[in-house]
């Protein structure tokens, strides 16, 4: 499905996310998030920036249906952030686990 320039603009705002954050998200210029949420911005965009800022959108929730834009269900984040933890769980497995003495100096600084 592709995504219009209205429901940019309308994902941003059910977000509360300024343009200059979503930019920030996307590694795209603000000019472009600009650019983008015009009515001719698909046209003004780049595929690569265009779908970096779609998937900037919907890593912060936004999910695009039909003629429109939705957050995400609680269950589906829910979902993912539990897959998340247990493939970061199975990752430290067998692995050591670093004391604060070994992570922080006396001044408690990183070392």
């Amino acid at each position: 499905m592709g995504v219009t320039p209205d429901q940019i603009r309308a994902a941003r705002a059910l977000l509360r996310l300024e343009q200059a954050e979503l930019a920030k998200r996307a590694h795209v210029s603000v000019t472009t998030i600009r650019r983008l949420e015009t009515a001719k911005g698909r046209d003004l965009a780049t595929r690569v920036s265009f779908d970096s800022i779609r998937r900037a959108l919907e890593q912060a929730g936004a999910e695009f249906i039909p003629d429109g834009v939705r957050r995400r269900r609680s269950a589906a984040l829910f979902d993912e952030l539990r897959a998340i933890s247990l493939r970061s769980a199975e990752r430290l497995r067998n692995h050591e686990i670093l004391s604060d003495a070994e992570l922080y100096d006396d001044n408690g600084i990183p070392t």
